[in-house]
């Protein structure tokens, strides 16, 4: 199971950069590893998925991300960059860019991000999750005396863009931070489907057990996290949907089925409620940039969600060799 399914892009951007300066993230020396995915990357052209929306007067394009990319990976394919230059609203997560997220990432963690009363995980977490702490945080060269009084949120956000961004993959070059600063420069018009604090909150009210949860969870599982994590980026890279939703949506389903509720399913409905009126409302072309698992899947997937509405929902341009192009009675063009 990988690490980024649980990643929103605000929470993850913002919180890599605050870690980045942090007590735990200066000490941390471990060497970006040479990526298994090399090979994968030279052998073709990038597809992401990209869907299209459209009833008779207005249509949206439907982008899914990856939040962290290496500087200067090639990711962006014709059918994005067609899609992006005809659309006048831009959509996205949250503004991430924006000058206050810093602070109020900052805020988030010293007032929300550690154990009351000197609490510390090692002492929360069953045996066996608290010596698998000790030897990922080592592994990660992390001190376990910074991490150990998070509360389990935090470390899991912790832990996870640490071992993300160890591999070379920054915030600041992923796909949705490179469309918003584009949209910028074009002078395009921007929304946001939530604010920072809505993202944060997915994560800093979470109930004790939840959160204890998805920490005991992601260590259980860390010995998987490179070979998931390469699969997931070369399933982005390439548009197979189906290794996306089974990474993401059905791992995250099995394993942390309250996590999974609250960041993936409840925002994909509210968001297709929020495009169902971009339809409805107005003629002309829109474009979303949002996290890949989000548009994944047949279920509760926000282009399920539009197709369940009415709405003529189908991939586009797909690569030739995907079976799924038509599926919804459209050319996708």
């Amino acid at each position: 199971m990988a690490i980024q399914h649980y990643l929103t892009g605000a929470a993850a951007a913002t919180l890599a950069a605050l870690l980045a300066a942090s007590p735990a993230q200066a000490q941390a020396s471990a060497p970006a590893p040479a990526p298994t995915w090399q090979a994968e990357i030279a052998s073709g052209a990038p597809a992401p998925a990209i869907w299209r929306a459209a009833d008779e007067d207005s249509e949206v394009f439907l982008f899914g991300t990856f939040h962290f990319l290496k500087p200067g990976a090639a990711w962006r394919s014709p059918a994005m960059e067609d899609a992006f230059a005809k659309s006048d609203l831009v959509y996205f997560e949250v503004e991430a860019d924006n000058p206050d997220a810093q602070s109020i990432a900052v805020n988030a963690v010293m007032l929300k991000g550690f154990n009351p009363d000197g609490a510390l995980l090692t002492d929360m977490l069953d045996a066996a999750d608290a010596q698998k702490l000790r030897a990922v945080t080592q592994g990660l060269g992390l001190p376990l005396a910074a991490v150990n009084p998070m509360r389990p949120w935090n470390a899991f956000l912790t832990l996870s863009v640490q071992f993300i961004t160890s591999k070379g993959f920054e915030p600041g070059a992923g796909a949705d931070a490179a469309l918003l600063a584009e949209a910028r420069t074009l002078g395009k018009d921007l929304a946001f489907f939530e604010t920072m604090e809505e993202q944060l909150a997915l994560f800093t009210e979470l109930d004790p057990e939840t959160e204890e949860k998805l920490l005991a969870v992601t260590l259980r599982d860390w010995d998987d996290q490179e070979e998931s994590f390469d699969a997931l980026f070369t399933a982005w890279r390439t548009g197979d949907v189906d290794v996306i939703d089974e990474e993401m949506n059905e791992a995250m389903r099995r394993d942390a089925p309250e996590v999974h509720q609250r960041i993936m399913v409840d925002r994909n409905i509210a968001w297709a409620q929020t495009l169902d009126a971009v339809l409805r409302n107005g003629a002309g072309t829109t474009f979303v940039a949002v996290g890949a698992g989000h548009l994944a899947g047949d279920d509760y997937s926000v282009p399920a969600l539009l197709a369940e509405k009415g709405y003529e929902v189908s991939r586009y341009r797909a690569p030739a060799n995907d079976n799924r192009t038509n599926e919804n009675g459209s050319d996708g063009n």
